[in-house]
Order: C-alpha cells, then structure tokens, then sequence
C-alpha cells in the first residue's frame, strides 16, 4: 500500500507537466488551411509535389508522406521553406535511380503532415495520383480491379491484354485465391524504342542491347508490357501471375522461390510464344537436367535458363496434376504465414523438397539427383559416341550420307548409339520409338547449338534484340 501511492502520484505529476509543456498546442486555437497542392508526374524522372497552405501562426514544417503501389511500408521527405503563415512551396521527388525507381503506371497515395510554430501539428487527407509516363497522352481500360492503359491505335490490343489478364486471374484463382481486392495496373508500350526509357535504370549496355517483352513490379502491383509482336497475350498471363504468385506466397521474411515462382508463371500462361519442352527433352536425353528446388536463383547461361524454364513448368504441372491444387494452394499460403520452404514441404506433402524432385524425375524418366553426391545418379554408364567424319561414300571409320529418298536419318548416326527414352513433358509419357528418339536428339542438339553460337533467344524476362525499333502503324 505504502509503494502504491507514490507510484500514483509520480504518474499524476507527469501528466501535469506533459500539460504544461503541451498546453499551447492541445489548447490551441490554431488553423491550418490547404489553399492548393498537386503532383505531376515527369517521368522518368520523378514527381514534382506543389502545395499552398496558410495558418494564423508561422507554418515552420511541412512533410510529404508517400506510398506506391502495393508496398506496405512508405517513404517521407520535407520541403524546403521560410517560415510564415503563408506558404507556397514544391518539392521533387526523384524516381530515376536504382534505388528509387517507380514503374510507370503506379498508384502513388500522398498526404501532408503540417506543424505551426506553437506546436500545432495536423495531417491532411489522403491524396492520390497515377505515375504515368508523361512523354505519351493515355487513355485507359478497366474491368474489376484491373486497368490497362494505352496510347495510340493500339486500343484492340489493349482490350485483349485486358481479357487475358482477366481469364488468368480466373484461372488461377484456385491456386492464389481470390486476390481481386487489390488493384493491377497495366502500362502498354507500342513498341522498343517506347518502351527503353521506361525500364529501370541500368547500365548503357544492358539498355541498348537487352529488351523486355514484359515485367512485373511486385511489390507496386503494376506490369509493363510490349504490345509489338504476337506474343504479348502469353507476356500478359506469365507476368501477371508473377503478381498473384507473390501476393499469395511472399511472406515478412522471404519470397517464394525463383523455380517456383517461374514454374507457376508458365503454368498460368495458355499463350506461350515458346515452348521450353524442346529445351526440357533435350536436358533428359543428355542428363543435363538442373538440381532446380535446391537453385536459390536462376542460372545464368541462356542454354540453362531455358532447361531452368522448362523444368519449373514441368515440375509445377507434376505437382498440381499429381497432388491436387489445394496443395498447390496449401503450399503457397504455408509459406506466406512465414514457414520456410523446406518446412512448407513437409507439412503439406509430407516429403522433402528434394524427395518431391526425384519423384518428378522418376516420373518423366529422367535419371534421379543424389544431393549428397552432388551429381546425377546414373543406373549404368553411358558411354559417349566416337566423334566421326561424314562421308558420302563409304569409308572405314566415318558416316555415311545417304541422299533423302533412304533413310537419311538413321544413316546418320554413329554406330553403337543408345536407344533411350525421350519424355514430352506436355503429357509426361515416355516411349520407346528409337528413330523417333534420334530425331527428337538431332533437333534438340541443333536447337541447343544454335542458341550458343547466336546469343539470341526469346524468354519472357528477356531476349537479345534486332538493333532496329519498329513502328506501329494501325491498329492491332
């Protein structure tokens, strides 16, 4: 009892001299009023935020709060002022760094928070503005939460993309959930030269020699994508499920890993503009297959990214065919609620993630990974051909050319060649059809070869680019 009441009394005294000191501002009969503000996009290179505002008391700070897009946490900054119970002042926020980068098409949310001179401190309300791209007039589509904005006479095309983003979202819904209460936002750029100055900055190289057909922006809810080329429906459907993806998986702690991430993307695109399967046979035939579920990132060789692709879609396609898409969803949501991604597997299938692989590799044929080895475990060793000349006469040691009225391919190979099972991914069924197989490796090689000797191939992040920049001229 003795100890209680000084307690109280030394909480009593505080609040008294929290009074004190504060009196001027709780008491105040101060006003703050906004005459104007605006923000006016200038990209790339950032925003310019504009506001007038007038008290009876000296105005001594004013402080821009933002949010963009999607992100959960936002940024502040002050203007720089004199003073004075009128105030007029602008302030630039820069987008066109690395670190600062904002995609074209962001919402930006914005308030002001005010402090007059005797403590006085309000927030205004909550403002928002769309981050176009101003170098373009744009007009815009909606359905839903979803918004694709154009410009010029590409207005068909802007109406596929907006379907297609649409009929992904219902497809997917039963792997993501419904996700429609937060918004997506859509920029289309008719064509290369458009879309550079949009991307996030990098180095001059990369910028002159690399281009995207399509990007999400995760964490702002937004998309980019080039309307040139028949391949941005399939651009639209992969990018925009990286977003669902993420928004169903991505947790306080980690995001959900990259073959996944790929895997689902592809899963979700019923518009693909290239196959991976070529890529994927090719990796079974010649046992190059990637440890994918243990790979933190992508690979960086083209020839591996596409076995990557090809192997993520397929792997994905296994589980959801094999085990269901409530688990595929059960999946997603274990590791959103911040589980991490070996855990996540036992829980939902009661196996590693490293088990689960070799059960896709069993299952497609391929040969089975052993994580403690580090290398592919081979029933048998294959032994590899003797490299010979060709010939079109028969001579010792060589292989004979034949003319295409015979059986040009079989007397192509070497001799002692293996007879092995080549899978289609598509439908995971092997056979046994040895010519069928010698064809499919024929093509495969070649298909490889020429990635490696042109450095040219199409993905959905990236690909190398013709130096001209084409034009649309009428609508698509």
């Amino acid at each position: 009892m003795n100890l209680i009441f000084p307690r109280i009394a030394f909480i009593f005294l505080c609040v008294i001299i929290l009074i004190a000191f504060n009196s001027s501002a709780i008491f105040s009969d101060t006003t703050v009023k906004i005459i104007s503000q605006s923000a006016e996009s200038e990209f790339p290179s950032g925003i310019k935020f504009n506001i007038e505002a007038e008290s009876d008391t000296k105005i001594e700070e004013i402080a821009l709060r933002m949010k963009f897009g999607q992100q959960k946490s936002g940024v502040y900054e002050y203007f720089k002022f004199e003073a004075s119970d009128s105030v007029s002042t602008e302030l630039f926020w820069n987008t066109n760094t690395a670190s600062k980068y904002v995609p074209p098409g962001t919402i930006v949310f914005y308030s002001f928070e005010i402090m007059t001179s005797d403590g006085y401190k309000t927030n205004s309300d909550q403002y928002q503005m769309i981050f176009y791209d101003s170098r373009f007039d744009w007009d815009e589509i909606s359905e839903g939460m979803i918004s694709v904005a154009y410009h010029g006479p590409v207005a068909n095309r802007a109406k596929e993309i907006l379907e297609t983003i649409i009929e992904t979202t219902k497809f997917m819904s039963p792997i993501v959930g419904d996700l429609e209460e937060e918004p997506i936002r859509v920029t289309i750029y008719n064509n290369v030269r458009e879309m550079l100055p949009a991307l996030p900055p990098g180095s001059e190289t990369i910028r002159r020699e690399l281009i995207t057909e399509g990007q999400a922006f995760v964490d702002f809810g937004t998309l980019m994508i080039l309307a040139a080329g028949d391949s941005s429906l399939g651009t639209a459907a992969h990018e925009v499920t990286h977003i669902l993806v993420h928004r169903a998986g991505d947790s306080v702690f980690r995001n959900i890993p990259s073959w996944l991430d790929e895997g689902l993307a592809e899963y979700g695109n019923k518009y693909p503009a290239f196959s991976y399967d070529t890529a994927l046979d090719y990796a079974i035939h010649m046992d190059k297959l990637l440890p994918i579920t243990s790979m933190p990132t992508m690979p960086g060789t083209p020839e591996d990214i596409i076995i990557y692709y090809g192997q993520s879609k397929s792997l994905i396609e296994y589980l959801i065919n094999v085990y269901g898409t409530q688990n595929m969803k059960a999946l997603l949501s274990t590791m959103k609620s911040g589980t991490n991604v070996d855990d996540t597997f036992q829980i939902v299938y009661g196996k590693t993630k490293e088990e689960i692989e070799n059960e896709w590799r069993d299952y497609i044929g391929a040969s089975l990974y052993d994580w403690k080895e580090g290398e592919v475990a081979l029933p048998t060793p294959v032994p590899r051909p003797d490299i010979k000349v060709f010939s079109l006469t028969p001579q010792p040691g060589s292989n004979v050319v034949q003319s295409i009225e015979s059986d040009s391919i079989t007397n192509i190979r070497s001799t002692g060649e293996e007879s092995g099972n080549i899978v289609d991914s598509r439908s995971c069924a092997s056979h046994n059809d040895s010519s069928s197989n010698d064809i499919s490796a024929f093509f495969l090689i070649a298909f490889v070869n020429v990635l490696k000797f042109r450095k040219s191939f199409i993905l959905r992040k990236i690909n190398y680019c013709d130096k001209r920049f084409g034009e649309i001229d009428e609508p698509l």
